[in-house]
This record gives C-alpha cells, sequence and structure tokens, in this order.
C-alpha cells in the first residue's frame, strides 16, 4: 500500500510540474502576442489603451490558465510515454 500512495504522489507532482511548465510557457507566448499586437496597433495608428485591446490580452491569459489546468488533469489520467 505505501507503494501506491508514493506513486500517487509522484504522479501528482509530475502533473503539477507540466501544469506549471505549460502554464509559464502560455504566459510567455501570450507576452509575445501582446507585444507584437500592440506595437502593430501603434504602428498603424492605433491605441492600445483600449478596453478591446485589454480584453483580448485577459482572454489570452485566461486561455492559458485553462490549458494549464487540462494538461494537469490529462496528466493525472494518462501517463507519459518512456523514451526508447
Amino acid at each position: 500500500m505505501s507503494d501506491h500512495v508514493a506513486t500517487e504522489t509522484l504522479i501528482r507532482a509530475d502533473a503539477l510540474n507540466r501544469a506549471l511548465r505549460t502554464l509559464w510557457t502560455g504566459f510567455g507566448v501570450d507576452a509575445a502576442v501582446a507585444i507584437g499586437a500592440g506595437t502593430l496597433t501603434l504602428a498603424s495608428g492605433g491605441d492600445v489603451m483600449t478596453p478591446l485591446f485589454w480584453s483580448s490580452i485577459g482572454a489570452l491569459a485566461v486561455k492559458s490558465v485553462v490549458t494549464s489546468a487540462a494538461s494537469y488533469l490529462v496528466r493525472l489520467k494518462v501517463a507519459p510515454k518512456q523514451a526508447v
């Protein structure tokens, strides 16, 4: 029974690690998209202080959080394949 608890703990730790890596990667992509979109908006004479622009950036951040949560749940259910 002790082995089962240890295995379950390792799986949860791995799932959390994967979720955090996914979250940071998502936030990195979101930042790159926000900078690119902001630069293009400013270059075309637009305003980056509009609620539409910032709600779009917020939607990107929410997408990253949801993706991270999904990666956590999937890792709990599906073990990664071993490298050959």
